[in-house]
């Protein structure tokens, strides 16, 4: 008899719980379960499974979508940096930015507790908040190794010095034209 009571008991505790916790999960907005849940895995999509191409990390629903003409020249990017040696980061890229590393930059593990970059780092940071110009205003952080700030350009300018950021070392002076950004600067774009 105790047994019966027990089970019974247990089974309006787990009935409780599967109501409570169903009615929890429902949005409070107006929009409905299948357009909330729908935002909800595009905003958290690359953290949980980073994109393998900027193809699959751009085509990510994230502000305006970027145009056929546009993703070509992203594409194109990719191209070139990974024929040249680069690897595009999936765990660090999503819908507005993507980054790549240079491999053979790398200076081992030892620089990261004096707040140096360890490898040539590019970022490439793409403003969907306009229905046009992505590729005009998209800006580009350069992360030299063994440097403590970023460098900031355009398109134009990370392919023009990639002959430049490459056989950048440690020990090398800063080989780039463009400003530093980080604490003490004021974020100023530098043409080239």
């Amino acid at each position: 008899m105790a047994t019966s009571w027990a089970k019974r008991n247990e089974r309006k505790t787990t009935r409780w719980r599967g109501q409570r916790s169903t009615r929890d999960a429902r949005p409070s907005t107006a929009a409905g379960p299948d357009e909330f849940s729908t935002a909800l895995q595009t905003e958290i999509w690359h953290r949980r499974y980073p994109p393998v191409s900027v193809a699959q990390a751009l085509n990510t629903a994230c502000g305006h979508p970027v145009s056929p003409a546009d993703m070509r020249v992203f594409a194109g990017l990719d191209i070139l940096l990974r024929v040249r040696g680069w690897s595009f980061i999936g765990e660090c890229s999503g819908p507005q930015q993507l980054t790549f590393s240079y491999p053979a930059s790398d200076a081992g593990l030892d620089y990261l507790p004096q707040g140096l970059e360890p490898v040539t780092t590019v970022v490439v940071i793409v403003d969907r908040s306009q229905p046009t110009d992505t590729i005009t205003n998209c800006q580009v952080e350069i992360l030299l190794v063994g440097a403590g700030h970023a460098h900031l350009t355009n398109l134009a300018g990370l392919t023009t010095h990639l002959a430049v950021i490459e056989p950048h070392r440690p020990a090398d002076p800063t080989p780039l034209p463009f400003l530093p950004i980080g604490r003490a600067h004021r974020t100023i774009r530098v043409r080239p």
